[in-house]
């Protein structure tokens, strides 16, 4: 079976039992997890979106740098464009964001993109209201989105 294929599975699976749920999908490579706070017919939201792997584990900053433009490259589908925002070489990981966020009379909302040579990338999105702090909230995606942003995150570590 394909990655797309597993996820659908597990979709339905935490759907019937009860719309919540994690979601884990084992890949050649890794493994995929989604923190799902709601699935239906269509869609889902998650919390957090998360590809673990080895394949990252001994990159240098600057491999790093080149996953994380590629994810940048293709990555076009989500609600809004998402740019490199720090390299952080003491770290060793790359931090991604929407740019520009969606900006409304409730706060800031943007996608955050972490790849770490720990080896995860990981997706949330976040919300920033007026005079709080960020909060990581719900990202709402249909099924499709989903599968193609696990296999997106696949394709790109390698």
């Amino acid at each position: 079976m394909d990655i797309k294929t597993d996820i659908q599975r597990e979709l339905k699976r935490i759907q019937a039992v009860s719309g919540r749920g994690l979601l884990q999908v084992d890949t050649g490579s890794g493994r995929v997890e989604a923190d799902l706070v709601a699935v239906d017919a269509i869609g889902c939201s998650f919390l957090t979106l998360a590809y673990s792997t080895d394949k990252l584990a001994g990159l240098p900053i600057d491999e790093l740098k080149k996953l994380s433009e590629s994810l940048i490259a293709r990555l076009t589908y989500l609600l809004e464009p998402i740019g490199i925002v720090e390299v952080d070489r003491d770290r060793a990981s790359v931090q991604l964001r929407s740019n520009p966020p969606q900006k409304g009379d409730d706060g800031t909302s943007y996608y955050e993109l972490m790849v770490r040579r720990g080896g995860d990338v990981t997706l949330s999105r976040y919300q920033k209201k007026p005079g709080q702090i960020r909060e990581i909230v719900s990202a709402h995606v249909t099924r499709e989105v989903l599968q193609r942003l696990a296999e997106d995150f696949v394709t790109v570590v390698g």
